[in-house]
């Protein structure tokens, strides 16, 4: 690996974000006046859309160097690649936007060629920028486009190393609600009650689509929420995970608690029980006439336990659609989730017999080189997470924060999780007894 180093006489570029046409010097010459100005910035009408949003990258060259640090708005942190071609920087607007600008701020090993592409889905891209003379530095491109997903794909590196962005910036108008718009700012003492500040309700689904039960708690107010699945483990119910739908709920989530088909269920079929569950989530939003019409903004996340975590594992793997999870004691043998891209908090119990996590957790953690991660494990066994059993204070607060931080992109939440503010839980042997992270995010 490249240890972190900026080249002699290489500065970070400025801290501003956007500048106005500035004259910088006027002379009076008889009736002629000359003029010089710096590059102007966006339109006032367009608005910097991708800081703090979720993003993700191809590779990373370390762990100091990750997708994040290059929407983060710190022109002092970056994203780098592994060295090799292509490698590609997506971030996710969290709805639809049309795209006017972006600028790339590059550090010494930049793209000779490379496209700015869109997505609504991530998955199909759509070109609309391309060049093979790029020249490094500040690089202001003016674009025509519109996506949910925004990614700069690098395809001929202008150095041996990879590629390497002090910051990606996405300009344009639309793009997901801004964080924070009706839930007010967490404090250690409201995230570790037992609920948030919205008022919620039950909604029970009349006939469940690829899975075996289903109750959606949401909040009453008005608004559009990210969704939540959750899964049990191994001959669970509802009942395993009742305790995190409400905690979840009054945090602005509208959480579907399942039940499987059978409780022997294994986790590749949980898995897909957690994206049909989350199918018809989506569905009962975008029609009329119930209670959750409109309740979904479209982002979802999944949680499980035991097996149920091994297929919150699966539908991160394998449903595009899911933008972050938390396995909590996850269970299944022989899985692979290096794939995996997208921000996963594992939950683990020190004394579990079961799902140890030095067995799957820790494995699946280290192999997911392309995604922001948390892990913490805290005394107990295998039930530690289920319904009463563990410190469900401490276990809410970080959940509830995790997924406000990437499903919602609020940062708000981040120092409960990589900031000041978790210092207390990750110092305390009594309460973690392992802490690892990708922070800061």
């Amino acid at each position: 690996m490249r240890p972190f180093h900026r080249p002699s006489g290489i500065a970070p570029p400025p801290r501003t974000r956007s500048r106005a046409v500035t004259l910088l010097s006027a002379l009076v010459l008889g009736t002629a006046f000359v003029l010089v100005a710096v590059p102007a910035a966006p339109a006032t009408a367009a608005e910097l859309l991708s800081q703090g949003k979720p993003a993700s990258a191809s590779s990373t060259e370390n762990a100091s160097t990750t997708a994040s640090a290059a929407v983060d708005g710190n022109t002092a942190t970056r994203w780098s690649s592994s060295f090799g071609d292509p490698q590609w920087l997506r971030v996710d607007l969290g709805a639809t936007a049309d795209i006017s600008q972006v600028v790339l701020r590059w550090e010494a090993a930049y793209a000779r060629a490379f496209q700015i592409q869109t997505s609504a889905n991530g998955t199909t891209w759509t070109t609309i920028y391309s060049t093979t003379t790029g020249t490094g530095g500040v690089q202001t491109l003016n674009v025509t486009g519109s996506g949910r997903y925004v990614r700069v794909h690098g395809t001929a590196r202008a150095t041996t190393y990879g590629y390497s962005l002090w910051e990606f910036q996405v300009y344009g108008t639309g793009g997901g609600t801004p964080p924070g718009s009706t839930i007010p700012a967490p404090t250690i003492a409201s995230l570790e009650a037992a609920n948030g500040p919205l008022a919620t309700a039950n909604y029970t689904v009349p006939s469940p689509s690829g899975y075996g039960s289903g109750t959606i708690t949401y909040p009453t107010a008005a608004g559009s929420y990210p969704g939540v699945v959750l899964m049990p483990g191994y001959q669970g119910t509802q009942q395993n995970l009742q305790w995190l739908a409400p905690r979840l709920a009054s945090w602005g989530f509208v959480v579907i608690n399942v039940g499987t088909r059978t409780p022997t269920d294994d986790p590749e079929s949980r898995g897909d029980q957690i994206t049909a569950a989350g199918t018809q989530l989506l569905a009962l939003s975008n029609a009329t006439g119930n209670p959750i019409s409109g309740k979904a903004n479209g982002t979802l996340g999944a949680a499980g336990h035991s097996m149920g975590g091994g297929g919150t594992m699966v539908a991160l793997r394998d449903d595009a659609r899911f933008k972050a999870g938390v396995p909590t004691a996850p269970y299944y043998p022989n899985g692979n989730f290096s794939s995996v891209t997208e921000p996963t908090f594992f939950l683990t119990c020190e004394s579990d017999p079961v799902a140890n996590g030095d067995t799957y957790a820790v494995p699946w953690y280290n192999s997911m080189s392309q995604a922001e991660k948390l892990y913490i494990e805290v005394p107990g066994d295998h039930l530690c997470p289920m319904t009463g059993s563990g410190n469900k204070a401490k276990q809410g607060k970080w959940i509830v924060s995790f997924f406000s931080r990437w499903l919602r992109s609020d940062t708000r939440f981040s120092p409960f999780l990589c900031g000041t503010e978790r210092e207390a839980d990750k110092n305390n042997t009594s309460l973690v007894t392992r802490w690892m992270d990708t922070c800061a995010f």
